[in-house]
């Protein structure tokens, strides 16, 4: 008898939990090239890279992001690396600031909100030496978990047809 009220105690317990939110993960690739630069800033015409942005928007009070930022034919090491709200074709302010660095994560932001809110209208860029105003850029794409889940609805919708 005593053993059947405990598991009924334990039960109505684990109800009374408040639920843990889940986490999304939003992962974004962005291509990197001294073509995207706008003026006047000129970039570098042979510089690449890739950033991956990984956004964590289960955090609290802001969205967390994730980063690694790889890079091609431009001078290391860079003296900005950041995101700046603006869309394509339009130079716009530092929003997210990466303190010059290619590879980290933690890094807590209002800005994030928007970024996922609406993620072509933000870009990243990387500065150096050679090229202050900007010597790489890219603009932020529509994420990959979007995209799979897109992807993931059509195929549904296709095998219910």
């Amino acid at each position: 008898m005593k053993l059947r009220g405990w598991w009924v105690g334990a039960a109505a317990f684990a109800l009374l939990l408040p639920l843990q939110a889940q986490a999304t993960l939003f992962v974004f690739t962005v291509a990197l090239n001294g073509a995207n630069e706008v003026l006047p800033t000129v970039g570098d015409p042979n510089g690449f890279g890739t950033a991956t942005l990984t956004i964590d928007d289960a955090t609290a009070p802001f969205p967390t992001i994730s980063w690694n930022i790889t890079t091609g034919n431009i001078v290391l090491p860079p003296t900005g690396a950041h995101i700046h709200q603006g869309a394509a074709g339009v130079n716009g302010p530092v929003r997210v600031d990466f303190s010059g660095a290619l590879i980290g994560g933690g890094l807590q932001d209002a800005d994030l909100v928007g970024v996922l809110a609406a993620p072509n209208g933000w870009y990243v860029n990387i500065h150096n030496s050679v090229h202050p105003g900007g010597a790489i850029r890219g603009q932020v794409p529509e994420p990959a978990t979007a995209l799979l889940l897109a992807a993931g609805l059509a195929l549904l919708a296709r095998r219910r047809a």
